[in-house]
């Protein structure tokens, strides 16, 4: 129980700091981005000014201050002079035609950068622009006029493509991906330490409780023994005492009610401590299904229950299994259809083999299992019937039938019989089976 509580809680706790985290490296990345394009845009800048420094000293040639930074740093430049006529054009490498990409700068550029281009006595940089082509690329483009020392007035244009977020995220991708798994190690890692060590204490408590019904069980036994002896010695004593009787047949009644409830504490003891033993031989599933037909059909006949076997026209494999565990699940099942069968009703033992396993169902025509109990009634101490009265039921066999199940490493279910009734079932894997 615990481990299915740790596993649950260990699950949402790992999820939970991870969605954390997750969205912790997307805002951190997304912050890059920006930073990052800012950055590029303030270094575009930068670079815009050094070359138009060098520009205004007329001993520089043109080409030659221009080259190093288009081959560096991949910025196109177009220098002209008053007249329009190109001095120094650079190589366009950029997917969008290149007199496209001036047309949309140049409509851009004019909106907040004409009255500042139109004055000729000094150098005059307008600010950076940003404008887009047509395969979903985006740019930056700085405008500016040039006065060099000798008066000379020339126009320059530089344009410089942007990374997208897209290839940017596919730089950084790999670096977060890394952080991401570094952090889930340790999430894993602390939360296992500290889930263990929050849990140390439910599971004294637990082990405490365990231990008392396990020594409380047992104790319980040798004067359970004593008084059923000498309630038989009463019942002797007092043949002709017919009160007497009646009290010693109650006090019996009661006492195997008490023996019973003690046999299934203990076995769920053992169950949870981890001491249950599985004793696996060879098992002949039809003198199996026939000794547990022929336990429970005088019982059914007593309450009036016609007990039905649809079994004896087929031959099974011999199994590898525990014939106890076995037997004992499908008498819990038997139990529980007697309980819930009315009188003049009937029950179903049914064996049918598949290819892959051997499915054994024991199928009652009575008031069914309503859909809000069907989860939980393989829970200890759940019991469906809630106005049931039977003292003989505590709402333990059903979850021992599944702890011997899962010990068998078999499969138990329920499912609506039709027209009425539940069909309790029991799957035995076939390479179990010894054919």
């Amino acid at each position: 129980m615990l481990d299915n509580l740790y596993k649950k809680l260990y699950i949402i706790f790992i999820s939970s700091i991870m969605l954390v985290i997750t969205a912790i490296i997307g805002v951190l990345c997304t912050n890059s981005i920006d930073n990052k394009q800012r950055n590029d845009s303030i270094f575009f800048q930068r670079l815009s000014m050094l070359m138009i420094y060098e520009l205004e000293n007329p001993k520089n040639n043109p080409q030659m201050v221009i080259k190093p930074y288009e081959h560096n740093y991949s910025i196109y430049a177009l220098l002209t002079d008053t007249q329009g006529d190109v001095i120094y054009q650079s190589n366009s490498l950029f997917p969008t035609d290149i007199n496209l990409l001036l047309k949309n700068f140049s409509k851009e550029s004019n909106m907040g950068a004409a009255t500042s281009l139109n004055q000729t006595s000094a150098t005059t940089q307008s600010g950076i622009v940003s404008f887009s082509g047509v395969s979903h690329d985006t740019y930056w483009g700085i405008p500016a006029m040039i006065v060099d020392k000798n008066g000379t007035v020339f126009h320059l244009r530089l344009l410089h493509q942007k990374e997208t977020a897209f290839e940017l995220i596919k730089k950084q991708l790999p670096f977060c991906i890394v952080i991401w798994f570094v952090s889930l190690l340790g999430v894993t890692i602390i939360s296992h330490f500290l889930l263990r060590y929050a849990m140390k204490p439910t599971e004294k408590v637990l082990k405490s409780q365990k231990d008392f019904i396990a020594a409380a069980s047992h104790e319980l036994k040798a004067p359970l023994a004593v008084i059923l002896a000498n309630n038989d010695k009463i019942n002797d004593l007092s043949r002709n005492l017919p009160d007497i009787q009646k009290a010693s047949h109650v006090i019996d009644t009661e006492l195997l009610h008490v023996s019973k409830l003690i046999k299934d504490m203990l076995f769920l003891a053992s169950s949870d401590a981890g001491t249950r033993t599985i004793n696996k031989t060879k098992v002949n599933l039809d003198t199996l299904l026939i000794t547990l037909y022929e336990a429970y059909e005088p019982l059914c006949s007593q309450k009036g229950i016609f007990l039905d076997a649809d079994f004896m026209e087929s031959h099974f494999p011999v199994l590898y299994t525990d014939p106890e565990c076995v037997f004992q699940i499908l008498s819990i099942f038997m139990d529980n259809a007697i309980v819930h069968s009315k009188t003049e009703t009937s029950i179903k033992i049914k064996a049918a083999l598949s290819r892959s396993s051997l499915t054994i169902s024991v199928i009652d025509y009575g008031c069914g299992v309503s859909e809000k109990d069907k989860p939980y009634i393989f829970d200890r101490f759940y019991c469906a019937d809630k106005s049931h009265t039977d003292k003989s039921h505590f709402g333990l066999g059903l979850s021992i039938a599944k702890e011997l199940a899962q010990s068998l490493s078999a499969e138990i279910g329920l499912m609506d019989t039709k027209n009425g009734g539940a069909t309790f079932f029991l799957i035995l894997q076939k390479n179990e089976s010894l054919q």
